[in-house]
This record gives structure tokens, sequence and C-alpha cells, in this order.
């Protein structure tokens, strides 16, 4: 603990000590959190914690869209208060996507666990995976400021993000923020997740050890997850020696994957003369296989399929599913955990990856 307290100290007191030297003076703008980061080794939250002491003890002054000013008082505001310093809420915010989702349910149950069992109260929101409810949600937790952390699952997570600013404005404010499932490539936030590439490329290799050689991907274009199951399943197919037709991977955004009937005679026709497909989800290989199913396709016969999540719906379908395991509720359990880490040590890495196992069912054959 020594070591942590000692490297968020050394910003302290050099900024105290270049104040007391007349490098810097009253009105003044502190380096940025990057060029302090990089001026002494250390991430940007450890940065973030010095200059929040800093900013409690009224040596310096934070300034909305401007940055961090020398001095009690900056231009264009009045004097800080001495009572700045951040009063615990003991309230955690919780973003997700979709509660409807087969997933979050049991993320949800493992992050109030750990926070009940921690006395936080979790403040939950969903966004249906829209950016400008994202938006709406994160300027009122602004406005409000009565959160000591957030956990995110990130919407349209593989897209440019017009929101990221609301991010960075909540961590200047010395709240930590955690995501789980996904991230944005953009933000120097940890994450909490399943190795998706990992977990597609072994997905993949269930096809490949079946003897399969024309495999097909389905995966989702417009959130993190996809693009790294599709490296994966490259990886694997690379690997195999075996030949990847861009013909036969589709790229798919969310309602399309919530109704692949809108819009199956495409999906069939693009995987035509595949006899394997690799899918983004339970989602899709479920509706996939009810598809193949009405169009006289035999599954696993003529099409073999592989999920991932292991949720409910690989079990419940004409045909059971190949999937891989998602942790669910020990993700929810992780993520939580690793947030009150980081409220409590703000040199704390949140980082952290779930190796995925299958779970075989009747939805793959040998070839």
């Amino acid at each position: 603990m020594a070591v942590h307290e000692a490297k968020y100290q050394q910003v302290v007191e050099w900024v105290k000590q270049n104040i007391a030297d007349g490098t810097f003076s009253a009105g003044d703008r502190l380096m940025s959190e990057m060029e302090l980061s990089e001026l002494f080794g250390v991430s940007r939250q450890t940065v973030r914690h010095a200059t929040g002491e800093l900013v409690s003890a009224g040596v310096l002054t934070r300034v909305k869209g401007s940055g961090t000013y020398i001095g009690s008082s900056a231009p264009g505001i009045s004097p800080a208060p001495a009572s700045a310093r951040r009063e615990k809420t003991m309230t955690i915010a919780v973003i997700s996507t979709f509660y409807e989702s087969y997933i979050f349910p049991e993320t949800l149950k493992g992050i109030e666990r750990i926070l009940s069992k921690n006395d936080y109260v979790m403040q939950v929101t969903f966004t249906d995976n829209r950016l400008h409810r994202e938006e709406a949600i994160l300027r009122s937790i602004l406005e409000k400021d009565n959160v000591d952390g957030l956990i995110v699952e990130p919407a349209k997570s593989a897209l440019p993000n017009p929101n990221l600013h609301y991010y960075r404005e909540i961590r200047d404010r010395n709240i930590p923020v955690i995501f789980f499932n996904a991230f944005y490539r953009d933000l120097d936030v940890p994450c909490v997740r399943i190795d998706d590439e990992k977990t597609a490329a072994c997905a993949t290799k269930v096809l490949i050890d079946a003897g399969h050689k024309d495999i097909a991907g389905i995966f989702k274009g417009d959130d993190g997850q996809g693009p790294l199951r599709y490296k994966g399943y490259l990886k694997a197919m690379m690997e195999a020696g075996l030949k990847t037709h861009q013909e036969t991977i589709l790229w798919l955004d969310t309602p399309e994957t919530i109704c692949l009937a809108d819009i199956e005679d495409y999906i069939l026709k693009r995987i035509e003369g595949s006899t394997a497909v690799v899918c983004y989800n339970d989602q899709v290989a479920y509706q996939l296989i009810d598809i193949a199913i009405r169009k006289g396709i035999r599954v696993p016969d003529d099409l073999s399929v592989v999920g991932i999540d292991d949720s409910y719906l690989a079990g419940v379908g004409k045909v059971p599913i190949t999937s891989f395991i998602h942790p669910k509720e020990q993700l929810g359990r992780k993520v939580a955990e690793n947030l009150i880490k980081m409220i409590n040590d703000p040199n704390f890495n949140g980082n952290y990856l779930f190796e995925s196992e299958p779970v075989y069912r009747e939805s793959v054959s040998k070839k």
C-alpha cells in the first residue's frame, strides 16, 4: 500500500514544490493528465488521485472544459471552498445495454451481491444500446454528482463514440469507471470481459476438428465483441491452413441479430456452400438453426452450428447448441470487486479476462 501511496504522493509533492519555488504561479494552467502520466511513469488514475487531493486542499482548481489551474481560484471562476473534498455517497451507477438480454440479469445479480456486501447501493439504468440514451444517463450522473463509481456496458462499442468527453469529465472528478463485456478503444478505462478472440478461435476449432473446411461466420458489427470474435475466427482458420471467403462472412447490427427472420433469405444465400457456421452468440445461433430447419436444411447433418454464451437458448431449441460459457454472475462479481478496489486504490488495474470452455451439444456433426 505504501508503494501505491508514494506514486500519487510524488505528483502531489512535485506540484507543491513547483509552487513553493515560484515555477508555478496562481492562475497557471497545470499540465494535462496525459502529460503528467508520461512525466512520472504512472497511470492516469494515479494522476487524477493526486490532483484530486490538491483540489480538495485548495491548491488546485478544475475548470470544466478548460483544465486544472494553480490556486484556489482560476480565470473566470470563484474560489473553491475548503469543503470541496468529495464525500462518499455509497452509491454505484450501473449502466447496461439491455435488461432483457440473457446475460445481464445474472451479471446484475453478481454485481448487486458484491456491492451490497460492501454497503453500496446500486443505481441501474439501461441504454438500449443507443448513444443518445447513454448521453442522457451520463449527463444526469454529472449533474447529480452523487455516485462513487460507474460500472458500464458500453453502447455501440465498436463504433466511434460522441460521449467520451462525459466519461473523461467523470474521471476528472476522481470517480472511477470500469467497463464490462466490451470497452471503448479511445478511452483508457479498465474492462472485465471474456477473452472474445480466444473464445471465437476455440469455437472455430471445434468445427475444424470435426472435419469442416467451409466454415462461415456471422458477427455483430456495432459492438466491440464482434471484431474480436472475427479476429479469433480468422486466426483459427489461418492456423489450420483453411481459406476464408468474404461472401460467407456476415456483419449484422443489433436490430438484425435480434430478428434474423427479417433477412433469412439473405443469410442463407450468403452462407450457401458452407457446412458449418460460427455464430456471434447463442441468440444468432438459435435463430439460424430455426431458419435452416424451416428451409429444409438439416442441422447438424447439412449445417453444423456453434454459439457463444452458453445461455438458456442453447438448450431449448429444436437442436441443442454447442456453445462456449459466458461467466455471467461471476463476471458481475468480478467487475464490482474491481471497481471497489479502484475506489480504495486509484492505482489498481481493474482489467480482467475470463477464459471460456465449450459445452458440447447436438448442433455439431463430423464431416
